[in-house]
């Protein structure tokens, strides 16, 4: 997989940029894994599907032929998440397969559409395995409104109610799936930082500055990096990426 850092980097940004420390158990240490998590919007489509994260959730990928253009630039190397509803499947996920088995996944419907101002919006989530152990994590992503916190404030509405909505899903895979680890990526069009369940928390980019309109939310009890920002590959939006250990 083509990733923008050496093993060697990556393993010096965790060791200085950890959150929380690494589990342990009475017989020794427990062997811990990497992941990499990425969201990209990709510019209805126009953007090239570069494989640079393990996980990825993808924004404005609205039509078939996008969706075709993403199977042939991943390839066989990764499988993807589109849901049955035909908006939702504007926010795909994809995960490496032999790093990664699917072990369940879903959508939900945040708000309608409206023709000329949005289309219906979701959440979409997978959770993953691991292959060769019993780890699991879940990857949320969705894609907000925009237009809400600039020139378009009757969106807010819109945009107030996908966030209740992404909250309380997150809120119960949190309750269902207390041990296991959950990632929130998309485009939040806001230049703000949300709250999420405990232990999620936004993750700041490397260098810090002003939030982006595409979030990162990890939890906060597991080891992870701050965000990585890499290029835009033909879109509007860079790409972001993050690494987790556990």
């Amino acid at each position: 997989m083509k990733l923008t850092r050496s093993v060697t980097a990556v393993i010096a940004a965790l060791t200085v940029l950890t959150v929380g420390a690494p589990a342990s158990a009475e017989s020794g240490t427990v062997a811990l894994d990497t992941i990499s998590i990425g969201t990209h919007n990709t510019f209805r489509g126009a953007a090239s599907f570069e494989p640079f994260a393990g996980v990825i959730g993808w924004q404005e990928v609205n039509e078939p032929e996008d969706r075709t253009k993403l199977n042939n630039r991943l390839g066989a190397e990764y499988d993807t998440f589109f849901p049955a509803a035909e908006p939702a499947k504007a926010v795909p996920i994809s995960w490496r397969v032999e790093r990664f088995q699917l072990a369940n996944s879903g959508s939900i419907l945040t708000h309608g559409g409206e023709a000329g101002v949005t289309p219906a919006r979701y959440v979409n989530w997978v959770i993953l395995e691991l292959r060769g152990t019993d780890k699991r994590f879940i990857v949320v992503n969705t894609h907000f409104i925009s237009g809400a916190w600039g020139a378009h404030p009757e969106r807010q509405a819109r945009w107030n109610r996908h966030y209740e909505v992404l909250r309380d899903k997150v809120a119960e895979m949190r309750q269902n799936h207390p041990a296991t680890p959950i990632f929130v990526v998309g485009d939040f069009n806001r230049h703000r930082a949300m709250g999420m369940p405990a232990p999620i928390r936004y993750v700041p980019l490397v260098g810090g500055g002003e939030v982006p309109l595409d979030h990162v939310y990890a939890p906060s009890n597991i080891s992870h990096t701050q965000v990585h920002r890499q290029p835009r590959w033909g879109s509007d939006h860079h790409a972001y990426l993050v690494y987790a250990t556990f």
